[in-house]
């Protein structure tokens, strides 16, 4: 069974680390691209959490690559201050993740889910 690991930068990590989450901390986006890549290949991460600063300033063929990512489900985090604050785009973003990571797209409030292929 794969792991949770996070890429973030060196002010993120400790409170990671404490929560004993593999943890890479990085101080460009060079180096968590190649980070990001090798756990791409590999099996050992089930879950990557990358920084979304990080992750959206990524080349956009690994961008590609993270979307057509089944397993390792990848998905970014905000650093400070939250960047999704409208409720209607959280749970766009939730439901997104959550497609992804099973397949089915699922809806919040009285619309019925629908099934997507991945």
């Amino acid at each position: 069974m794969g792991r949770l690991m996070v890429i973030t930068t060196p002010d993120l990590a400790p409170g990671f680390e404490l929560a004993g989450v593999e943890t890479f901390a990085v101080e460009n986006v060079d180096r968590a691209e190649a980070i990001l890549a090798e756990l791409l290949s590999g099996d050992e991460a089930s879950l990557i959490v990358v920084r979304q600063g990080l992750l959206e300033a990524m080349g956009s063929r690994l961008q590609r690559q993270v979307q057509r990512s089944y397993r390792p489900v990848v998905i970014g985090i905000p650093g400070g201050v939250p960047a999704i604050s409208a409720s209607g785009r959280r749970q766009r973003y939730i439901s997104e993740l959550i497609r992804r990571a099973i397949g089915f797209r699922i809806t919040f409030g009285s619309a019925q889910p629908e099934a997507e292929e991945s």
